[in-house]
């Protein structure tokens, strides 16, 4: 029988540093070079990602953006893309103003470019996710004062970053609606404060590792995660872990609890497998 086995990134594959460590890149790259069928599916774009994981010897492609894209690791190509219509990206983005919150656009420009654009900085959770990605020299971001122009590109998601009472009316009004998906759940970095990521109705983690699993021709699934996004992918797989650390809910719906991020778990957990 043939597994595919799936990770989520933050908070679960990588460690408390937001690196995949270098017990978890000996594990899983001896283990791939052994015959292990094994990707990601993160909330990170491929942009952020592939730096994180330039060590590891994959060749399956990956899930990014909560399953916008499937994207071809090797040559960073979509193999699959779910875009958010312009008019439907216009009133989630009208919401969020409306609710005093700060959209984050998340878009594929003319020229074919990721772009990220924002109001600036208002809390300590956009804080902490704009100054790391600025560390980092990302280029995809971009301030604005209004959205109209960047509502006209490719839409990819429209976020906002902020406390759970401030995002409930927006996730309220848009959760259900049968042409999106709200990802919502907390920031693991700055708990206090939740994302919400409204994204096209195709793009979840279930949906683009049940594409895998079947494209590729797997007969089992199994997947690892820690926050409320991951829960769709358990809800697909056959067998569904949750590191140590992982959100209450998630760990009421895995097949089993182990080791927590900081301790590599999802590493020792298939070296352990395939012993």
């Amino acid at each position: 029988m043939s597994t595919l086995y799936v990770s989520d990134l933050d908070g679960t594959l990588l460690n408390g540093e937001k690196r995949v460590g270098e017990e978890t890149a000996r594990i899983l790259n001896g283990l791939i070079d052994r015959g292990l069928h094994f990707t990601v599916a993160t909330a990170r774009s491929f942009e952020s990602a592939g730096p994180l994981l330039a060590g590891l010897r994959l060749k399956l492609p990956g899930i990014f953006i909560n399953g916008v894209f499937v994207t071809d690791l090797s040559t960073g190509r979509a193999i699959q893309s779910h875009f958010i219509p312009r008019s439907f990206g216009e009133e989630v983005a009208d919401a969020y103003l409306r609710a005093g919150l700060n959209p984050i656009v998340y878009t594929i420009d003319r020229e074919g470019q990721s772009r990220v654009y924002y109001r600036g900085v208002f809390n300590r959770s956009e804080s902490h996710y704009f100054g790391e990605r600025k560390q980092e020299k990302d280029g995809r971001f971009r301030i604005v004062d209004d959205y109209s122009e960047c509502l006209t590109e490719q839409l990819i998601a429209v976020n906002a970053i902020d406390v759970p009472e401030r995002l409930e009316t927006v996730r309220q009004a848009f959760e259900g609606r049968e042409q999106c998906v709200c990802h919502y759940g907390p920031d693991i970095y700055v708990p206090d404060h939740h994302w919400l990521e409204i994204s096209d109705a195709r793009a979840t983690k279930s949906q683009a590792a049940r594409h895998l699993k079947e494209s590729l021709g797997y007969d089992k699934l199994v997947c690892f995660g820690d926050n409320l996004n991951d829960l769709s992918m358990f809800g697909v797989a056959d067998e569904c872990y949750a590191v140590g650390n992982a959100h209450d809910l998630v760990k009421e719906a895995a097949t089993k609890v182990i080791g927590s991020n900081v301790e590599e778990g999802v590493a020792k957990f298939l070296l352990e497998r395939y012993s």
